[in-house]
């Protein structure tokens, strides 16, 4: 229907969206789902969460299966680089999670305490990935909470085996998400999915050396994303632009 994906604002005609506060009923352009939205585009145009993030999960989980990189910023960084990468959107939150669980799988064993070790798997990795999945973008306005942030949680849960029914596996995820969206806040507003993206992951390796005493090694560049945000670059005030 529609041959050419904008990257950044409206996917189909590259307007600025609209954001608004109270969520109508709106008709995604590529699958025809009728869903209710709070961002959608003047000219009428809306495109659903699974349509918005169509083909950049096959390339997450390539570059998942490839990389040996136990540094998760290096990670994170190229999956950041994915051409199929909407510039702001839900499919940012499933890099966090993706790029610690990633990391610390190629580290090896992770203490857990009690003298119990955890090797992080591919069902892990992949449970990690789904979970995301099923945060809608703009969490951070509409619920309060940045997915990037809830994505550093989901990593502690799935290497604690948190459960609802558990005390300290789900205390523990929920204090790394304190942590991670406590750090997002501070990095101040309008939201940037990629400053979110790298600071969550920065606060999940500080977490992993609080709790496991495991350092993972970090490394990153200045952000190559300055001219590519919808909401305008917040410039020498973001610590991955200097």
């Amino acid at each position: 229907m529609h041959d050419e994906r904008h990257s950044e604002n409206c996917m189909i005609c590259g307007s600025t969206l609209n954001y608004q506060t109270y969520a109508v009923d709106m008709t995604c352009d590529y699958c025809g789902e009728i869903l209710s939205a709070s961002v959608f585009c003047p000219n009428g145009h809306y495109v659903c969460e699974d349509c918005h993030g169509a083909g950049y999960y096959s390339f997450l989980e390539k570059i998942v299966n490839e990389t040996t990189s136990k540094n998760p910023m290096e990670i994170a960084e190229t999956l950041l680089k994915g051409n199929l990468l909407p510039s702001l959107g839900g499919e940012h939150h499933a890099i966090v999670t993706t790029s610690l669980l990633v990391a610390a799988k190629n580290y090896g064993e992770i203490p857990i305490g009690y003298g119990a070790v955890r090797s992080v798997t591919n069902q892990d990795i992949a449970e990690g990935i789904r979970r995301m999945k099923q945060i809608p973008s703009c969490t951070c306005a509409y619920h309060g909470a940045c997915g990037a942030g809830l994505g550093v949680g989901a990593f502690f849960s799935i290497l604690f085996g948190a459960t609802c029914a558990k005390d300290t596996e789900r205390t523990l995820s929920m204090r790394a998400t304190n942590a991670a969206l406590a750090a997002i806040a501070n990095t101040g507003g309008p939201g940037c999915c990629k400053q979110s993206v790298r600071t969550a992951v920065l606060v999940g390796v500080e977490m992993l050396k609080e709790i496991c005493h495991v350092k993972l090694p970090i490394s990153y560049e200045r952000c190559f994303h300055m001219k590519d945000t919808s909401h305008g670059c917040k410039g020498v005030y973001c610590q991955f632009s200097r």
